[in-house]
């Protein structure tokens, strides 16, 4: 008797799905993925605003509820726009398999952790780009997915979570794959 053909498009473990805003979020969590040896499911989003991926994010979490271990939506604060964008965070954080993660100010400031002690308040994603460009990745570019690669190891890794605590939740997700609770 033959083995049952399983569906391509499901994965064969339960994995947690990622739903982003960006390329920088997706090229951080490939790189996670690579560093634990995890599987994880990503979807990006391409930009736009925190209501963009939190719309995309409800769609997903409908259509797929069963076949992952849970969700992270993960988007800037500078994109999120709390007047318009708080019923649907506030519906999708109700959700028991569901975290949120939102950058403060944006990504490089996470990013920034990697290098040196950060200014957890900075409210301009630009000063947090032109410091992370002029002191620690010159070329730094957005869309460049083997930029972070060359420059962030599991050693930065351990580095950014001491410097920025309240963020440890991302690395600790992939490397137990499992949805850990931690601040927003």
């Amino acid at each position: 008797m033959g083995r049952k053909k399983r569906d391509s498009d499901r994965p064969s473990n339960k994995y947690i799905y990622f739903i982003v805003e960006g390329c920088t979020e997706e090229n951080y969590l490939k790189l996670l993925k690579i560093i634990y040896r995890q599987g994880i499911q990503i979807k990006n989003i391409k930009g736009g605003s925190a209501k963009k991926v939190l719309e995309e994010a409800k769609k997903i979490i409908k259509n797929t509820s069963d076949e992952y271990k849970g969700y992270v939506i993960w988007f800037d604060r500078d994109t999120y726009d709390n007047s318009r964008d708080v019923d649907l965070l506030t519906s999708l954080k109700s959700q028991d398999n569901v975290e949120i993660y939102i950058s403060n100010p944006c990504i490089e400031n996470w990013l920034l952790a990697h290098f040196q002690k950060i200014n957890k308040n900075e409210l301009k994603c630009a000063k947090c780009l032109k410091v992370l460009k002029e002191k620690y990745i010159k070329n730094y570019k957005k869309n460049d997915c083997n930029m972070l690669t060359k420059f962030i190891t599991e050693i930065e890794i351990g580095i950014a979570i001491s410097n920025y605590s309240e963020l440890q939740g991302i690395p600790k997700i992939v490397e137990k794959n499992q949805l850990l609770k931690y601040q927003t």
